[in-house]
C-alpha cells in the first residue's frame, strides 16, 4: 500500500474490484467538463461527483465561490452509489485538486478509509489500462452516518483570531499570491500575514512529489496551520501532501473569495 492518502495506479489495478471510484474531474470555466469527460471515458466502475452541485453548496453572498456543501445532500449522492461508512474509496481526477477536496470532504463526514489516486486519469491511461464509456451502473444504497469533525475546517474568524500562532498558506499561483493580476476574484492581492506554496509546486504534472521532496518544500509546517486558495479546492492538494508527510492541517474552506466578499484587509506585494 504506498500511503493512507494516496493510491498508485499499480495498486489500484490490484484492487479495482474491491473499492467504489469517484471521478472529481473538473474545469473551473467549464461547468460541464468533468461529466462529459467521465461519459467519453473513465476508469470502469467509476462514479462521477460534480463539483459544484456535490461538492460545494450555492453561491451566496459570502462563503466563497464553492462553500461548503450542503452535508445532506452529498451525503445523498454518496448513498446513491452504494456508499456506507466503511466502503473502501479511491477518488481521481486530472490534476489532484477535484480528488483531494472530495477526499477531503469525505474525512470531514467521518469517512476515513478514502485515498486519491496519484496521478490520476492521466496516469491510468499513461499505463493503457482499461477504460469504459458511457453513464454510470446503479447500484443498491448504502448508508453513512456523517460524524462531522470540525477540527479540519477553519473559517475567516479563526484566521483573524490566531493572533500568529499558525501560519496562513496561500496555495494559489504566485502572480495572484502578488497581487499582480487576478482572473477570476474581483480584488487581487492576499490574505494579510500568508506565505505562498503554489500546488503546483507540490507535484510533477499530476503526480504528487516523493516524500523526501515534499518535506523540504514544506519544511516548518506544523498541524493546525491554515490553507487557503481562491475557493477550497486547488489547496486540497496542500492538504493531501501535508497529509501525506504527517501534517494535519486545517483549510479554510471559503479561501480568498470568501475573505474579499466581507471587505477584509489584502494584501499586494505593491502595497
Amino acid at each position: 500500500m504506498e500511503s493512507k492518502v494516496l493510491i498508485s495506479v499499480k495498486e489500484l489495478k490490484q484492487i479495482l474490484n474491491k473499492v467504489t471510484l469517484l471521478d472529481c474531474r473538473y474545469r473551473l470555466t467549464e461547468p460541464d467538463y468533468g461529466f462529459n469527460e467521465f461519459v467519453k471515458s473513465h476508469i470502469p466502475g467509476a462514479f462521477f461527483m460534480d463539483l459544484n452541485s456535490h461538492l460545494a453548496s450555492e453561491v451566496k453572498l459570502t462563503g466563497g465561490r464553492h462553500p461548503l456543501p450542503d452535508i445532506d445532500i452529498l451525503k445523498t449522492r454518496l448513498e446513491e452509489v452504494g456508499i456506507t461508512n466503511d466502503t473502501s474509496i479511491v477518488c481521481y481526477d486530472d490534476n489532484l485538486s477535484g480528488a483531494g477536496r472530495c477526499w477531503f470532504l469525505l474525512k470531514y463526514m467521518g469517512i476515513l478509509n478514502v485515498r486519491v489516486l496519484n496521478g490520476g486519469f492521466d496516469e491510468w491511461n499513461k499505463f493503457g489500462l482499461v477504460v469504459e464509456s458511457g453513464p454510470e451502473r446503479k447500484v443498491p444504497p448504502g448508508h453513512i452516518d456523517v460524524k462531522l469533525n470540525s477540527d479540519l475546517i477553519a473559517t475567516h474568524e479563526d484566521i483573524l483570531n490566531q493572533s500568529n500562532k499558525h501560519k496562513i498558506i496561500d496555495a494559489r499561483e504566485t502572480y495572484r499570491y502578488e497581487g499582480r493580476k487576478e482572473p477570476i476574484d474581483k480584488i487581487a492581492g492576499r490574505i494579510p500575514g500568508a506565505i505562498n506554496i503554489p500546488y503546483t509546486e507540490l507535484m510533477n504534472g499530476t503526480v504528487m512529489k516523493r516524500k523526501d521532496e515534499l518535506k523540504k518544500l514544506l519544511n516548518g509546517l506544523q498541524d493546525g496551520d491554515i490553507l487557503y486558495c481562491g475557493s477550497g479546492v486547488t489547496s486540497c492538494v496542500n492538504f493531501l501532501a501535508m497529509e501525506y508527510i504527517g501534517i494535519r492541517p486545517k483549510l479554510y474552506v471559503g479561501s480568498y473569495s470568501d475573505w474579499i466578499s466581507r471587505d477584509l484587509d489584502v494584501e499586494r506585494d505593491q502595497d
